[in-house]
């Protein structure tokens, strides 16, 4: 999740929850953003975000690893909000999907109309909008 503009840019899908998930998760993001690293990335103290893969893969884009202290899910609010609310607007009762195809479908559906279409409450616009604005503002500024 890019924190300004609180898109989801970054997402993977396993039935492993590792490194491995995390490092395609982090890559998928800085892809997604056309190679234009976050200056920080915040976790909480996983084994997955711990792991030398991981932290070294991060800190080799020159990225600042944050994490939450122990017991303390609160320091990764934005995430958890995100999470409790990604859960409930896909109806995650996995009896409804009839297979594996349809469930990756519904996450990725739920995750494009997150970002495109369900108003943020402290953006009051949907993630994907308000990063095309900023970007608007950003090149008039420039002169671009």
């Amino acid at each position: 999740m890019d924190l300004f503009t609180r898109e989801i840019v970054g997402w993977q899908i396993s039935s492993k929850h590792d490194k491995n998930l995390v490092i395609k998760a982090f890559l998928d993001g800085v892809m997604n953003r056309d190679l234009q690293k976050p200056t920080y990335i915040h976790t909480d103290q996983g084994s997955e975000y711990t792991s030398q893969d991981y932290t070294k893969l991060v800190q080799d884009f020159g990225v600042t690893i944050l994490m939450s202290t122990k017991s303390s899910p609160w320091e990764n609010g934005f995430q958890e909000s995100f999470y409790n609310n990604f859960k409930t607007d896909l109806g995650l009762e996995f009896d409804r999907f009839e297979n594996e195809d349809h469930f990756l479908g519904e996450i990725h559906y739920t995750l494009h109309n997150y970002n495109h279409n369900r108003i943020h409450s402290a953006l009051k616009m949907p993630p994907a909008k308000f990063h095309a604005n900023y970007l608007e503002t950003v090149c008039k500024k420039r002169g671009a």
